[in-house]
């Protein structure tokens, strides 16, 4: 190939970049949450360029770690959460951990919807469409992608998503749209300065070359970007143009110069702890010994492969169980502070005792009064902890007991109404809809005044068989009736079960039969979160995100293996509803570590 040897790549044994002490000085001093604020986004944006996502995560999980410590209801802490929470779901995203990503837009989305704030709203939906993208739902991306586009009124946000909808076009093989979108893209970046997008938009246009048969064109693109992606300490974009190189050498049977390209990438990532980029290495190293006959190095490689992605799943896991270490400890803390309150409050009654000892010695009369004082209003408060223990009592009974007259009377006049309507519009509306077809064809003189009473019976009833909805979702905004629902189960106010719709008034505005669906399946998975899992923390989440109703479930009970676990009555139940609108449900458990539901139920385009 005519520019083989214009490639050159180092490979460095450890990350070739440090963390300024100055940065690292500022973090450390940081007082309140405001310097600490600072302090971590800079470091971020300092490791972000670089490409060491690594610490880009460390320091976003550090600042919101801070953050939960020390809460601050105000305008200022939301938008603290959310710039930060986008870094990390950003972080989240380039490690592959997809789901972790999606929470984290989510509630950046939640948390813009509070503060009012469309640029925080958009932000998080472009993380979000990124996603899609990656996850192959590239219908779910573009549709996000134009509502941006429509929306949003920041320049550098539109321009962003050029980029993305090039590459989107791009995997679609559309290189007319992306090669215009990149274009636009390119022109903005260069324009304001922004190297670093400038060079990723370079390197997907190199990729357009190449995919047409202009190899040298693309070897002078990758050369281009390395450098000066080497030369601005882009590390992550130096190790996308070796792969790309390597990619390039591959497809035009240069296997030799390939292995040494690759490897150097493979090596990088490895001492930087880039497990995406490693992946990629080894594929790529794979299909090079593989077309040169060497089977048995490729199937070492295939082995590194495998291990490589079971450490990246691993790693989803292994921050599960961080984050209840974290849990743990913070429940010893609390665990401590209430031994040290008691011990405080015995030393208050043993000096309480000596006072009153004394006065006893000194007054007995007074004594012995204030004693038998003490006793009636010992009496009285042991009393009234009784009557209130026993009031609780009685409340929680009655409470289960209108739980399940609820349940069972909600069952049975969902089923009666069900059947009255099936029986009036099968049989009787049948029945009026034939014998009008049978008038309307009679030879002779139309009786048109019967046919236009039976045509008048026949509306009614059918809007009577269609108005036999249960009142509660006719007369009750959907989300007030499951906030409702869920209300009961918090029996003595200490529930720590939540609930967020978005947006609010779209998940209202669903139809009749979908919200009747969706009421249902949250009852049955509040059933077996409150009977098998017995969890003590509920997340819901509803959402509808372009055309598709997204519900998350997730608890912290005690999980199960879902490929070993028989599936119950509730789950079948859930599948079945599930089948008449082709929606989707996926289960994510593990014993000791909760349980995610994550349902889709894709909705028409003239939905609400």
């Amino acid at each position: 190939m005519a520019q083989t040897d214009k490639l050159y790549f180092s490979g460095f044994g450890e990350l070739p970049v440090k963390t300024p002490d100055s940065l690292l000085q500022n973090w450390q001093n940081a007082g309140v949450i405001g310097e600490k604020y600072q302090a971590a986004t800079s470091l971020i944006h300092f490791h972000d360029e670089a490409g060491n996502i690594d610490s880009v995560l460390f320091y976003a999980v550090a600042f919101l770690s801070q953050l939960a410590i020390n809460p601050i209801n105000t305008a200022s802490a939301f938008r603290y959460q959310a710039d930060v929470g986008l870094s990390l779901g950003n972080t989240y995203r380039e490690k592959g951990l997809y789901s972790e990503a999606l929470r984290h837009y989510l509630l950046g989305i939640q948390v813009g919807e509070k503060l009012g704030d469309k640029s925080v709203i958009d932000q998080h939906k472009f993380g979000l469409a990124h996603v899609y993208f990656l996850q192959k739902k590239e219908n779910d991306a573009l549709s996000l992608y134009r509502e941006i586009l429509k929306e949003t009124g920041e320049d550098n946000l539109a321009q962003l998503v050029h980029k993305q909808l090039g590459t989107l076009y791009l995997s679609r093989g559309d290189h007319v749209n992306a090669r215009n979108y990149f274009l636009q893209a390119l022109h903005y970046f260069q324009q304001t300065g922004q190297l670093k997008n400038s060079l990723e938009v370079q390197l997907s246009l190199g990729l357009i070359a190449e995919t047409e048969g202009q190899t040298d064109s693309a070897f002078t693109v990758y050369n281009v970007v390395k450098d000066k992606a080497l030369a601005h300490r882009f590390f992550d974009l130096y190790i996308q143009s070796a792969q790309r190189a390597g990619d390039l050498l591959i497809a035009n049977n240069d296997y030799s110069n390939a292995q040494i390209v690759l490897s150097t990438v493979y090596i990088n990532a490895l001492q930087w702890e880039n497990m995406e980029a490693q992946q990629h290495a080894l594929a790529s190293l794979q299909a090079a010994h593989a077309a040169m006959g060497d089977y048995q190095n490729a199937y070492a490689l295939s082995t590194q492969y495998q291990r490589v992605s079971a450490e990246i799943a691993d790693r989803q896991n292994k921050r599960e169980v961080n984050e209840m270490e974290v849990r743990y400890r913070t429940a010893q803390k609390e665990k401590e502070i209430l031994v040290k309150e008691g011990q405080l409050r015995q030393e208050r009654t043993i000096k309480y005792g000596l006072l009153i000892g004394f006065l006893v010695v000194l007054v007995p009369v007074i004594g012995l009064m204030y004693m038998y004082y003490q006793k009636l209003q010992a009496q009285h408060r042991l009393n009234a902890s009784m009557e209130e223990a026993n009031q609780q009592r009685i409340k929680v009974m009655l409470k289960e007991k209108e739980l399940e007259l609820l349940a069972a009377s909600v069952d049975g006049e969902e089923n009666e109404r069900s059947r009255i309507a099936k029986e009036l519009h099968d049989s009787i509306g049948g029945n009026l809809a034939a014998i009008k077809m049978q008038l309307s064809h009679a030879g002779g003189e139309h009786p048109t005044e019967v046919i236009k009473q039976l045509d008048d019976t026949y509306q009614l009833v059918r809007d009577l068989s269609h108005n036999l909805v249960p009142k509660q979702f006719r007369n009750t905004g959907f989300t007030e009736l499951i906030e409702t629902y869920l209300g009961r189960f918090d029996v003595d106010g200490n529930s720590c079960i939540s609930f967020q719709a978005y947006p609010h008034e779209e998940v209202n505005g669903l139809p009749t039969d979908i919200k009747v669906e969706v009421y249902k399946i949250i009852q049955e998975l509040m059933t077996n979160a409150q009977k098998h899992a017995q969890a003590s923390r509920i997340d819901i989440q509803l959402a509808r995100v372009a055309d598709v109703l997204k519900l998350i479930f997730e608890d912290n009970g005690r999980g199960f293996l879902v490929d070993k676990t028989p599936v119950g009555i509730g789950l079948r139940n859930i599948r079945e509803r599930l089948k008449a609108y082709h929606g989707t449900m996926h289960i994510d458990s593990f014993p000791q570590r909760g349980t995610i539901v994550d349902i889709d139920i894709p909705l028409k385009t003239d939905t609400i």
